[in-house]
């Protein structure tokens, strides 16, 4: 008997289950590593936002050349999304109630965060006189372009008058906000798919969106066209990532999740840790692993942080450098960290959940 169990522990270690098998298993862990990678966010962007010189010793940044801990927080976020955003149309395929899902889970927060400081914390932390902030702006637009260029989510804008000019990270708002953009043009993807009823054949699926991500992923390289450069280029590995959590949710009944895998892809990228293409697959297989694997204290279904943490933290964060003066990025990791979660918690019980009633009407 206790050579079968050696051997049970054992080929678990190594061949684990099927991704469909954990799914099926009606236990994950996604609330928590979705509330983790916004804390990481936070953590990337404390080392961002105390000065640039401080951005070099980000840890993760140091150990790995080409990653931030904040990438790793939104890749994390846009894996999570792709497979259970495929899996909401799989499981429901009705276009309109989809599309009125995503719609009540990404807006209603993303409206109110815009609307909040365009015409309260704005007003409160401008330099300019309010009759200006209101009326004629700066170079860097008004309140109103702010508010109605952002809450259209494909014409996002950065800044406000008279706003942390002084700041390491000068005049920008809330820096979280464009990938925003980038999750709802993923969402409409999904949709896109999910009319044409390509998500019922899970292999051409795949091979489609694999082919679209390599285009996107490789095309910067073969082109000098500036559009694909800097955030642009991040936004497609956002999108690379999005494509990797549908396709292994398209394939989940083929996909192995077990810590021997885990462990295999950990030595590679440390080994290859100056190659970010072997750094990736390590960072997205950890996503379903960690979600699927250890047995973690399960957090509250009803209350869900993580959106609300990660769409107010940019401008806490540089509220409080810019009223503070503070430059050291783990200080202000410590005094951003629980303003934020108290904030999130009034976005998840005032609006998220709220809005979220109306899904299923």
């Amino acid at each position: 008997m206790s050579e079968v169990r050696r051997w049970t522990g054992l080929h678990r270690f190594v061949v684990g289950r099927t991704l469909a098998e954990c799914l099926d298993s009606g236990r994950d862990n996604f609330l928590l590593l979705r509330l983790i990678a916004a804390l990481i966010v936070i953590f990337g962007h404390s080392y961002q936002m105390t000065g640039t010189e401080a951005s070099i010793v980000d840890p993760l940044h140091r150990f790995f050349p080409h990653i931030y801990s904040h990438l790793v927080g939104v890749v994390t976020f846009f894996a999570i999304s792709g497979f259970l955003i495929t899996l909401s149309f799989q499981r429901q395929p009705d276009l309109l109630r989809f599309a009125r899902a995503r719609v009540l889970r990404l807006w209603p927060a993303f409206i109110v965060v815009v609307a909040a400081w365009a015409f309260v914390f704005g007003p409160m932390l401008t330099a300019l006189p309010l009759h200006d902030y209101f009326a004629h702006g700066d170079d860097y637009g008004t309140a109103y372009r702010y508010f109605w260029s952002n809450i259209s989510l494909f014409q996002l804008w950065l800044w406000l008058p008279g706003l942390f000019a002084d700041n390491p990270i000068p005049r920008h708002v809330n820096g979280s906000l464009w990938t925003i953009s980038w999750e709802a043009a993923m969402y409409v993807l999904v949709a896109i798919a999910g009319a044409l009823r390509l998500l019922r054949f899970p292999w051409l699926a795949s091979a489609v969106i694999f082919t679209l991500v390599a285009t996107m992923v490789l095309w910067p390289f073969y082109t000098s066209d500036t559009v694909w450069s800097g955030t642009s280029l991040f936004g497609y590995v956002l999108a690379a990532c999005f494509g990797a959590g549908s396709i292994l949710c398209l394939l989940r009944r083929y996909v192995p999740i077990s810590t021997g895998l885990m462990i295999l892809l950990a030595i590679v990228a440390i080994v290859g840790r100056n190659t970010q293409p072997l750094i990736m697959p390590a960072i997205l297989y950890f996503v379903f692993w960690f979600a699927y694997v250890p047995r973690l204290p399960a957090l509250p279904r009803s209350v869900d942080l993580s959106y609300g943490t990660y769409l107010w933290a940019f401008p806490v964060q540089q509220t409080v450098v810019a009223t503070t003066g503070v430059r050291h990025p783990l200080v202000l990791f410590a005094i951003v960290v629980p303003i934020v979660l108290m904030i999130a918690a009034l976005s998840w019980h005032f609006v998220e959940q709220p809005a979220l009633r109306f899904k299923n009407d």
